[in-house]
């Protein structure tokens, strides 16, 4: 009977340690996979590799900000937010949640993550896609100091911002301009036009080829057109 009972035990035990390496080499598998279709840009292989690892490995939640990633890459924002909540905190994850809202048009769910986020980096980006929603909210005041933070940051003239034109087309200015630009906006919002002028000036000082502000200041100096923020 005790031999029985110690190769019972034995096979129980070789059996389980088969089990743990058959599952390690599992999911070495799955990561493999899901590398290499990062790699190549293939999102869903990617995805349906991560969910797998996800389902053998349910305690490690830091597997959904990899997610979270992934479907804001995939366009896929409303996932993306459930994804990021679900994993642990981070700035990175704080900002896929911002901007997700932003793109899915919910600017005061997108607001507060923003001013969260302008805090801790100060950054120009930050700032500017803060104020860029102040402005949406009609919080003229804040937009205000916000922008201007954003024009006189040290940085603000080096890095770039997409602007889509009226056209429909894509070009890239600078932070400050960017700003600039939005602050013309809001002084013409509150009948400044001066300030206004002064403001579209220095955006286009900085860059001459910025054709919305180009056009915002021939629209205040004609009086003929609504301006146009981006």
């Amino acid at each position: 009977m005790k031999k029985i009972f110690f190769t019972l035990l034995f096979f129980t035990i070789v059996t389980t340690v088969s089990a743990q390496k058959n599952k390690v080499s599992d999911t070495t598998q799955v990561w493999s996979r899901y590398r290499n279709a990062v790699l190549f840009n293939d999102l869903d292989v990617a995805k349906n590799a991560l969910f797998e690892v996800i389902a053998m490995q349910p305690q490690v939640t830091t597997h959904y900000d990899s997610l979270a990633n992934l479907y804001f890459r995939m366009g896929a924002y409303q996932q993306a937010i459930i994804a990021a909540e679900k994993a642990p905190q981070r700035d990175v994850l704080k900002e896929i949640q911002a901007y997700s809202y932003r793109n899915l048009g919910d600017v005061k769910a997108a607001l507060p993550l923003f001013e969260s986020l302008f805090t801790a980096s100060g950054s120009p980006e930050h700032g500017y896609q803060l104020a860029t929603l102040q402005y949406s909210l009609k919080r003229f005041g804040e937009c205000a100091l916000t922008a201007s933070k954003v024009s006189v940051h040290p940085d603000a003239k080096k890095e770039k911002v997409i602007i889509s034109t009226e056209q429909g087309e894509n070009m890239e200015v600078s932070y400050h301009s960017a700003a600039e630009n939005l602050m013309g906006v809001l002084y013409l919002e509150l009948g400044k036009k001066e300030l206004a002028k002064e403001s579209f000036t220095k955006a286009i000082t900085d860059t001459p080829d910025f054709t919305l502000a180009k056009k915002n200041l021939a629209s205040l100096n004609s009086s003929a057109e609504t301006p146009v923020k981006q």
